[in-house]
């Protein structure tokens, strides 16, 4: 049987909750007493776990962009008298990325820069109906907090501005350090001049980026109170319809916006014995970040060479969005950008477990989120109610396939 929404239950969650949700703000008390009391009106058991946090990705990210900036004024430094030891700095900032991305991406780490903070997870476990000794697993993951940044959405096309910029600078840097060993004439001198004048413009945006700051001056509606309100409605449903062959776990993380870390907390806590109870090669994890002005399911991901998203898991959703007839677009997690998923798939990966992943994203609503500009207004019935039933008949669809 086809399941499908046609009330305003799912717009409702959002208008109740477009307030400011930043982690650790009193909007956080709100948000969790909103989504426990939904919970405990429909019947469904949850717990509520705190956990500790701290800013440090934006920290480090800030030490970053230092580093770069430190980086350009030694060039210019070196530019007027040893420029061959630009070389060796060259060197040394690639080292540094290389090792500063390869650290991020490794997203099994928890590590504390800054004052510490507490905040809360939330999460309702709903138990299929077939008893069986290897079970499977999917989970719903959405975060409830919000947050905003003086630069509002501008802050990342700045980030690619600024990583564009700094590329081509070590690039030309590196050709003006070999070109010193052999040409000092005055094409060489007026070279050094414009790359002089491209280091300002290389600076710029990391010291913009450094000026920024997180506030608390959001109401998140896109990000991601339209996540909350499909993990609501979806585990209403499965409330009401249970699965046979798998278990659901509905994760609402905290402090997701400070640095994944309510998804983080939750996979350090509980991801071993998830490996020890749950078939994890035949399990799935659904993310919920942003379901705006339409439905993005994301499809690719990798930095250079992109790659499938997951083998099986958005086939399933695509083939659901046909049969419902509800239009859903292909997206991207833009650079700079993270959410949930990429936690539990850095965990999966490192426990050597092919469980699918995916998230579903509106990518082109980067442009109202993190400011004044995501309301709820932005935010339609019909594309909620879209994405709610392509989740729950995904979901049947899913454990039929099981039987």
């Amino acid at each position: 049987m086809i399941f499908m929404s046609d009330s305003n239950s799912a717009l409702n969650h959002i208008k109740n909750l477009s307030f400011h949700r930043m982690a650790s703000s009193p909007g956080e008390v709100k948000a969790i007493n909103y989504i426990r009391g939904f919970l405990e009106k429909a019947g469904i058991k949850h717990e509520t776990e705190s956990f500790t946090y701290s800013a440090s990705t934006s920290i480090l990210m800030k030490l970053a962009f230092f580093i770069v900036l430190i980086y350009i004024i030694l060039f210019n430094l070196f530019l007027f008298t040893i420029p061959i030891l630009i070389i060796f700095f060259d060197f040394l900032l690639i080292g540094i990325i290389y090792f500063a991305i390869k650290f991020i991406l490794d997203m099994t780490r928890l590590f504390m820069v800054g004052k510490k903070k507490v905040s809360q997870n939330i999460t309702a476990k709903l138990k299929g109906t077939q008893e069986k000794n290897s079970r499977k697993l999917i989970i719903f993951s959405a975060h409830w907090d919000s947050v905003s940044t003086s630069l509002g959405a501008k802050s990342k096309k700045i980030m690619l501005l600024g990583g564009f910029l700094a590329l081509v600078f070590l690039f030309i840097t590196s050709i003006l350090a070999i070109w010193s060993l052999f040409d000092m004439g005055t094409l060489f001198e007026l070279f050094r001049a414009v790359t002089v004048i491209l280091s300002i413009f290389c600076a710029a945006p990391f010291v913009i980026l450094i000026l920024s700051k997180k506030q608390n001056g959001s109401v998140g509606a896109i990000d991601n109170a339209t996540g909350i309100s499909v993990l609501l409605e979806v585990a209403k449903r499965v409330k009401e319809e249970p699965l046979e062959n798998y278990d659901l776990i509905f994760l609402w993380c905290g402090a997701e916006e400070l640095g994944l870390w309510g998804s983080k907390e939750f996979c350090v806590k509980n991801f071993d014995n998830l490996k020890e109870e749950y078939d994890l090669e035949n399990s799935y994890n659904i993310n919920i970040d942003m379901v705006g002005t339409y439905i993005g399911i994301v499809d690719k991901i990798g930095i250079i060479s992109k790659k499938p998203m997951n083998e099986n898991l958005n086939k399933v959703l695509e083939a659901t969005a046909n049969q419902l007839k509800i239009p859903v677009v292909m997206a991207k997690i833009p650079f700079g950008a993270g959410s949930d998923h990429m936690v539990l798939k850095s965990f999966a990966k490192k426990a050597d477990k092919k469980m699918e992943i995916t998230c579903i994203s509106s990518d082109k609503d980067f442009k109202y989120i993190h400011s004044a500009l995501d309301t709820p207004d932005r935010c339609s019935a019909d594309v909620l109610n879209g994405c709610i039933d392509i989740c729950f008949n995904a979901l049947k669809s899913l454990d039929l396939r099981s039987n």
